[in-house]
């Protein structure tokens, strides 16, 4: 677990960060193929606080403005610090660290709201704050950063998640602390981070029951303390955060995916550097720019990614401001719109920046009004839905 003495409030770990997609436009204006043609929704898991929550905002689809909901944010379990969106449903889904459960909500689709699902919240472990969905929507798999246990769900049709046989199951006899969990975009393998030890372990999936089977080869070894993770869209490589790699400061590697047969292997020129310890990762719609938020600097690294070799190209004027209000506003998740437009960091001044998206060189800019208040106390996760 990383803690930073300069942020008493809260301790930052790693939160799984995800973004949704509807569609293939990358023109300005708003998205013609997404349901809601004038905002869209972002949510914010909130750690801190008597009661933690889930703040629900909208976002102009045209300008990135953020507003608050009717009704955010929303109870959940204690220490949500991580979400993720069944892919092809209506469903969202809280880690809770310190209640050691897993909430889930149906999502209303033309408001946003969100309404607990039957059953929820669902058991899991202390320390729970990693979470994943399969591409196919039936499956979500929960990591903790306290043991080395991953948890296995089926998600059912009204968004109940159900217990599979042999879960949890055991990453590593060795013991390991998990701080991510991940997908490919096919489905195929599921790979896990962990922290001590500092690895990369990969599993192929069933499809149909959910189980998973460790792969020849695994673990991978890491560089400093690996946190975050994401592949990129067309699923060619896997992105890994580091705390600690260039000596205090932060680093990013790039993994090549084996289609075949689930290995990786570290392309050239990795890692690269990035700020002091590293709170997320996410790649916009297009698979051209990566971002990465930097909880302790308080500044986004940006980089091109090459889609044939994955070597990344810092963009001119990275790092770039993160944008929180006050002396504690370091980042603490990440993720973007689905059509390359925006950035949205959550922040430790319980704020959310908003950044446009130079689609020529991948620059950022904050927009009008940026930061715009999160409704909720310590975010931890964000994550956009179209």
């Amino acid at each position: 677990m990383r803690i930073f003495p300069w942020f008493i409030s809260f301790s930052i770990t790693a939160a799984a960060l995800g973004t949704a997609g509807c569609g293939s436009h990358s023109k300005p204006g708003p998205c013609p193929d997404c349901p809601q043609t004038t905002n869209h929704s972002v949510y914010v898991a909130n750690e801190g606080g008597n009661q933690s929550t889930v703040s629900v905002l909208a976002s102009d689809a045209t300008t990135g403005v953020l507003t608050p909901k009717s009704g955010s944010p929303y109870n959940t379990g204690s220490g949500s610090m991580a979400l993720a969106k069944n892919p092809l449903s209506g469903f969202i889904y809280v880690a809770n660290n310190l209640s050691g459960n897993i909430s889930g909500f149906s999502i209303n689709s033309s408001t946003g709201a969100l309404t607990p699902v039957p059953g929820s919240p669902f058991t899991a472990e202390i320390g729970v704050d990693s979470l994943t969905i399969d591409p196919q929507g039936g499956f979500l798999y929960a990591a903790s950063e306290q043991s080395a246990n991953l948890w296995i769900f089926s998600i059912n049709s009204n968004g109940s998640l159900g217990s599979v046989g042999g879960s949890p199951m055991l990453i590593s006899s060795s013991g390991s602390e998990s701080s991510s969990v991940v997908v490919d975009p096919t489905g195929k393998y599921l790979y896990v981070i962990t922290g001590s030890p500092v690895g990369i372990y990969g599993f192929s999936r069933n499809a149909t029951t959910g189980g998973l089977t460790q792969l020849v080869g695994f673990p991978v070894p890491a560089n400093g303390q690996a946190n975050q993770t994401t592949f990129n869209p067309s699923g060619k490589f896997l992105l890994v955060t580091g705390t600690g790699v260039f000596g205090l400061e932060g680093g990013l590697e790039v993994f090549s995916l084996n289609a075949a047969t689930g290995a990786l292997s570290t392309t050239t020129a990795s890692p690269v550097q990035v700020g002091r310890d590293p709170a997320g990762v996410v790649m916009d719609s297009s698979g051209t720019y990566v971002y990465v938020p930097n909880t302790a600097d308080s500044t986004i690294s940006a980089f091109t990614m090459d889609s044939s070799s994955g070597s990344l190209s810092s963009i001119g004027g990275s790092p770039f401001p993160s944008g929180g209000n006050g002396s504690i506003n370091g980042p603490t998740g990440v993720t973007t719109d689905n059509v390359s437009h925006f950035v949205y960091v959550c922040n430790a001044s319980n704020d959310v920046s908003v950044f446009a998206i130079n689609a020529g060189n991948g620059a950022l800019s904050p927009i009008g009004g940026s930061p715009f208040p999160d409704g909720g106390n310590g975010p931890r996760a964000i994550l956009f839905v179209p």
